[in-house]
């Protein structure tokens, strides 16, 4: 999974939904119990970006905290390592359902579809566990999920999208059962090359590179229920990081299936 897209990752996905959760997490981060051992210890407190891809939210997040970057293709943490060389972070290559940190962390972050990735319940609710496990009490596990609208609204009718780069060009298709929740992107690159003339002259050529992206849509029961599971008793479901869920109050016609994308905040008693 994101073998050759994570050469273009981060031209690909916009930078903007890092920064925004960095400005909406730090205030947390900041006020909470999980903070305050690091604080006692007169350390930098240590942050987990679980699924780190190439970098971009654990190099923001490295500004404050000592970061550990973790995930599990070797492609998009080479990618990592090679754009952000900030002495506080800490790449591994590890399944996050899996991880092991060492020491305890004050949040942990598993942001822009991860745990969509996670296509099996099983790991999915071991992940919680792990994250669970791995926080200081009164420390925060951050998360993003995408729903079934988004699939909706965006790929209903089954069409090809495309973008074209500097580098190349980029196409990309979407299978999404609302049944099954299950997601498969076909993703096609072709990526310029340099390539000569018989008569020795420059020719533009392109090389093609072609890759499926398998994903999850979990329903927020599941989500909760799995929460529940490893501990978690305290979160809160946004629908998106400027203003908290109210949808009681501003959307009453709507439920928590009406978004396309939702925000976790857990709280680790």
């Amino acid at each position: 999974m994101y073998n050759f897209i994570s050469n273009y990752y981060d031209t690909l996905f916009p930078f903007d939904v890092y920064v925004e959760w960095k400005c909406f997490a730090r205030p947390v981060i900041q006020k909470s119990r999980g903070i305050q051992p690091f604080k006692e210890r007169k350390e930098r407190p240590l942050i987990v970006d679980a699924g780190c891809g190439s970098g971009a939210m654990a190099s923001l997040l490295a500004t404050y905290y000592d970061v550990i970057g973790i995930d599990i293709s070797p492609d998009m943490l080479a990618q990592a390592v090679n754009t952000y060389t900030d002495e506080n972070i800490t790449w591994v290559c590890q399944d996050i359902a899996k991880m092991e940190i060492g020491r305890k962390a004050a949040a942990i972050f598993a942001t822009t579809d991860t745990l969509n990735h996670i296509t099996n319940k099983n790991k999915l609710f071991a992940f919680f566990k792990r994250a669970y496990e791995s926080l200081e009490s009164g420390g925060f596990l951050f998360f993003d999920v995408v729903m079934p609208k988004f699939f909706e609204r965006n790929y209903a009718r089954g069409e090809c999208s495309f973008e074209d780069f500097e580098w190349g060009s980029f196409f990309w298709t979407c299978d999404f059962s609302k049944k099954t929740g299950k997601v498969s992107y076909q993703l096609t690159a072709f990526e310029k090359v340099e390539g000569k003339t018989a008569g020795g002259g420059k020719e533009e050529l392109y090389r093609r590179y072609d890759e499926e992206i398998s994903e999850r849509i979990w329903s927020v029961n599941v989500l909760r229920e799995g929460l529940t599971k490893a501990g978690f008793m305290n979160f809160t479901v946004y629908d998106n990081l400027r203003h908290p869920f109210e949808f009681a109050y501003l959307y009453p016609e709507k439920t928590l299936d009406d978004y396309e994308r939702l925000y976790f905040i857990c709280e680790k008693p």
